[in-house]
């Protein structure tokens, strides 16, 4: 009785979505569980213009909380609790089912702890870096295309990105292709998605992986996955969101340095392009709140928005390391530059476009990317992450092997500018 008169009037004032475990005490009285992948804590990457990734007709329910939001106290919401979907949240409340859902805990600061890794020395000391994209394959057999692909670009890269479920198209273990990786001398970036795995699940595989002597981690929200159904329903929601990954991981950093003898160094991903922009940036300051060291961004293809972005990002922060890994994407195909603009959450530029238009136009791309990559590292970027759209191996590798030293000079123009 009590959770159907509930449901008739929150369904109708806020269109509630009866998850049992209400907070819109902490969202504006807009109901965050409206977002298609349940996220609790924010929009995900894939907002544009202040549009769901995943419907775009309609305007994203975390920008539009976070546009009305005045308190930027930094907690974070855990994930729901299964068994309380579909009852009354009043209930819940009275009898205390809900607490550890519907409050936020604090986020545990462990700035003291230095992750160890090579990646994570090196970003310390301020060196430029470079990442490779190589997404794991969908069977065993595919890992000969990574060992072709590593036996090319160990000497060049600093870190791969071993990607796991690529697009949401099922794929081998993200650990997995990283033990090719580490067979060349060569550290992996494990990559992990809240649409996967819940919290027992994730942290399970979390410690299997650190126990194999992986010591760098991506954790993202995910995207949606290709096959399902593109609405608001319980049964899709995500088990976790990046925050809640990088909180229950972070917490754990001390017991995990006792136990395997160092610290992970722990990643996230950013969009400089959602808008508004300073959703974007804030967003990135509470996942470093909750325990992110680096960050990767969505592909860059306009240097003046991730200039602007960057720029707000470091207010107040100006003497801190720059860690912050730009994407670049290589484009060496037609077919490929379509995904690409079909990419959730990723901004193409029509100077890109452009050249896309030309009749031979790889090394013109190529060109760009190198352009991109040195206005990066004219704004701030610890390094840049690449990540190839059908780009021909012996282009990517001119990249590769040219890239770091074009973007040291570009640094160092830029200082010479502002000495």
């Amino acid at each position: 009785m009590i959770f159907t008169l509930e449901k008739w009037i929150k369904e109708a004032a806020f269109d509630c979505q009866t998850c049992g475990q209400c907070i819109l005490t902490h969202t504006k009285l807009i109901c965050p569980m409206n977002c298609p992948k349940g996220l609790r804590n924010g929009p995900c990457g894939g907002t544009l213009d202040g549009k769901c990734e995943v419907i775009p007709e309609i305007d994203c329910v975390w920008t539009r909380i976070e546009t009305k939001k005045t308190d930027k106290k930094f907690k974070v919401h855990l994930p729901i609790d299964h068994e309380l979907l579909n009852t009354a949240s009043y209930v819940n409340l009275v009898n205390g089912k809900d607490r550890a859902t519907r409050l936020p805990v604090d986020f545990v600061d462990t700035r003291h702890i230095v992750p160890r890794s090579s990646l994570s020395r090196k970003m310390l000391a301020q060196e430029f870096v470079v990442t490779l994209e190589i997404a794991s394959p969908r069977e065993r057999q595919g890992l000969s295309r990574v060992e072709k692909i590593m036996s090319r670009v160990a000497p060049r890269v600093d870190a791969v990105n071993t990607t796991t479920n690529a697009g949401g198209v099922p794929s081998l273990h993200s650990t997995e292709t990283a033990e090719v990786v580490k067979a060349h001398g060569v550290e992996a970036i494990i990559q992990f998605c809240g649409r996967d795995h819940d919290e027992m699940d994730f942290l399970a595989e979390f410690e299997r992986a650190m126990g194999m002597g992986h010591r760098n981690f991506l954790l993202l929200t995910g995207d949606w996955l290709p096959d399902e159904k593109r609405e608001v329903n319980q049964n899709t929601w995500f088990p976790m969101d990046s925050s809640q990954m990088i909180h229950f991981a972070n917490e754990r950093l001390e017991n995990y340095e006792r136990r395997f003898g160092f610290a992970p160094f722990l990643g996230v991903a950013a969009n400089p392009f959602s808008t508004p922009m300073n959703i974007s940036v804030e967003r990135l300051h509470f996942k470093r709140a909750a325990g992110a060291r680096f960050c990767q961004t969505q592909a860059i293809t306009h240097v003046p928005t991730y200039r602007e972005w960057y720029r707000q990002l470091r207010q107040g922060r100006e003497e801190e390391p720059k860690m912050t890994i730009p994407s670049i994407p290589l484009v060496g195909s037609r077919r490929a530059f379509g995904v690409l603009c079909r990419l959730p959450g990723v901004y193409v530029d029509e100077s890109l476009h452009r050249i896309m238009e030309q009749k031979s136009f790889q090394g013109a791309t190529l060109e760009w990317a190198f352009r991109i990559a040195e206005g990066l590292a004219e704004n701030g970027a610890a390094g840049i992450h690449a990540m190839n759209f059908g780009m021909p191996p012996a282009l990517i590798d001119d990249f590769l092997g040219e890239v770091k030293e074009r973007a040291n000079v570009a640094r160092c123009r830029a200082a010479s500018a502002s000495s």
